[in-house]
């Protein structure tokens, strides 16, 4: 029988799963918060599950999924120079 292999994200995919910055992710490695490992390249890599249990940790796991700085409110946000028009 074949062992099940986690998905490996990238720093981006990582982020966007945590629903957290680049910057915070690798903060978080360097303070021993989440777990990840370089490549030869000197990537980061993350194991998916690590990423969700580091969101359960952050108290954001209904962030999961939701791409950092994307406002998550149910009225759409106005753009500069709009201006409302009633009718």
């Amino acid at each position: 029988m074949a062992a099940t292999q986690e998905p490996i994200l990238t720093t981006g995919e990582a982020a966007a799963l945590c629903g957290v910055s680049r910057s915070t992710l690798r903060r978080a490695v360097a303070q021993g918060h989440l777990q990840a490992w370089h490549t030869p390249g000197k990537h980061l890599r993350f194991a998916r599950s690590s990423c969700l249990e580091f969101a359960r940790s952050l108290g954001r796991v209904d962030l999961v999924g939701t791409p950092y700085g994307r406002e998550v409110i149910g009225a759409p946000a106005s753009r500069a120079g709009e201006t409302a028009v009633s009718r």
